[in-house]
């Protein structure tokens, strides 16, 4: 049985406010050379009696973020009301059980206050559901906030939808929180203030805004948002040199930006902990590695389930497309399939295009899978001074942005990737990179890396009433069908 002494310990800012300063992570947080307070700390509404998850790749930082939180609650609320727990070593839902209804009895001791609670790496408890029931059924949530982290994404979701009536749904609140690395404007915030805060000036920090300024880059309204950002283009086609190293992760981020390199263990860690979560949910590491090794053979084009079980050596495609889940729901890649555009949904049997959603991530598993001994950040910078692998990483990149996009426009606890964005293919063997699913219809995006674009790239975008075309360079504004450089287009996402 957990004793008090141990939830103390986990906790030492009930016996002084201050000792949070002392905690690991947020030691690490305040020494680091930059900072990122993740935006998703603004859609966690600690006023209501609701269960938040927060699911995320690995190394993004869920754990610090928590931290981060407590800090500040801190100076406003009583300590005794705030309670943290890493659940790394809790051995069955019995004991989560007893941990959990230990501080709540000491902490209504103390007061009435509101309790937030946050349980880290949650699924590392086996069943951990049933002991989170058991106390929302004896306490109910009123008058708390539940916050649960998991290294497992793919546990914690599925777990999650199994507490139906128990998550706090009559608020309204959104339960499962997503939190991913920094997108590119992010990235310009941390590195270059001076010029995010043009962006602010602007109005693009307010999701809203920036809903609305990415609509009006389709017509004559573009100017009054490509405009201005124009003379920053060359600083920003440098951090997105950058982000296609770091992909905005902040244990690669700062050590790239202290010493411009990457120590190949970041990579190695990162590749360590994404196996663990593999094993974890009893799928075979070999299996995942070989459908990730076929998978990046295919960077920029749509293959089948056959194909790429073959490739693989695999001879079940069904396994196949399990592990495809699996890494989809690890964070690790994107499935797009082709669109039907009569039914507006996606083709049944269509090939998929599937691609890494992270450029740290890919260099990470591109490393490992084609030269495990060499150096990673050296065989990144190699990829990158390949004009096609620098090209493949600007679609991934931009495929991921498109995601987030969509997921802004239409924000919901079910939101699946998979019906939102999608690829398109005529029988003439015509294509468009992207075709991005909104509240008020299909947007076409097309992605263009090169230094030359000619009237007739954008001849397949050009048969939708709009799209846009996203170049490395060429700007060309105020039509239906603009052409914008990559670096501002991400602005906009």
């Amino acid at each position: 049985m957990v004793s008090f002494d141990e939830l103390a310990n986990q906790n030492s800012w009930w016996g002084d406010a201050l000792n949070i300063n002392a905690d690991g992570k947020i030691k690490s947080f305040d020494s680091a050379t930059l900072k990122w307070y993740p935006r998703l700390r603004k859609y966690l509404d600690l006023d209501k009696d609701v269960l938040y998850s927060i699911r995320g790749p690995r190394q993004v930082g869920k754990t610090t973020l928590v931290k981060l939180i407590i800090r500040d609650l801190l100076k406003e609320r009583k300590p005794f009301d705030i309670f943290y727990y890493s659940c790394e070593l809790v051995k069955d839902p019995k004991e989560l059980y007893s941990i959990l209804d230990m501080f709540l009895q000491w902490s209504k001791h103390q007061g009435p206050g509101r309790k937030l609670i946050c349980l880290d790496e949650i699924t590392q408890v086996e069943r951990w559901e049933s002991a989170y029931k058991q106390f929302v059924d004896i306490n109910s949530l009123r008058n708390m906030t539940i916050i649960l982290t998991g290294s497992s994404s793919w546990d914690l979701k599925h777990s999650i939808e199994r507490l139906g009536g128990r998550k706090g749904e009559i608020t309204g609140e959104q339960n499962n929180k997503i939190l991913l690395p920094m997108k590119f404007a992010e990235y310009v915030k941390l590195r270059k203030p001076d010029i995010y805060s043009k962006l602010e000036g602007m109005g693009l920090y307010e999701n809203q805004k920036r809903k609305e300024a990415f609509i009006s880059l389709m017509g004559p309204n573009a100017y009054s948002w490509i405009d201005p950002l124009l003379p920053f283009k060359n600083e920003l086609d440098a951090l997105l040199d950058e982000y296609f190293i770091t992909g905005g992760v902040m244990s690669a981020v700062n050590p790239y930006i202290n010493n411009n390199e990457i120590p190949s263990a970041t990579y190695e860690m990162y590749l360590q902990l994404f196996f663990g979560d593999v094993a974890r949910i009893k799928r075979d590491e070999g299996t995942s590695r070989k459908v990730l090794s076929a998978i990046l053979n295919h960077p920029h084009s749509a293959v089948g389930w056959d194909r790429l079980s073959g490739e693989a050596g695999i001879p079940s495609p069904p396994t196949v497309m399990q592990y495809a889940d699996v890494l989809k729901n690890l964070f690790v890649i994107n499935v797009y399939s082709g669109l039907d555009q009569n039914k507006k949904q996606p083709k049944q049997c269509s090939e998929k295009k599937f691609q890494i959603t992270n450029p740290f991530f890919f260099h990470a598993f591109h490393g490992y899978l084609s030269n495990p001994a060499g150096d990673f950040f050296q065989q990144a910078k190699a990829f990158l001074s390949d004009s096609e692998g620098k090209a493949a990483l600007a679609e991934f990149v931009v495929g991921d942005h498109i995601t987030r996009l969509a997921y802004n426009f239409s924000p919901s606890d079910i939101f699946d990737q998979e019906n939102f964005v999608f690829y398109v293919r005529n029988s003439a063997g015509e294509s468009v990179d992207f075709m991005v699913r909104l509240p008020d219809g299909f947007i076409p995006i097309e992605v263009k890396f090169q230094n030359q674009i000619n009237s007739s790239d954008f001849k397949n975008i050009e048969k939708f009433e709009r799209g846009i075309m996203v170049s490395k360079d060429y700007v060309n504004i105020g039509t239906a069908h603009p052409s914008i450089p990559i670096s501002l287009f991400l602005l906009f996402i």
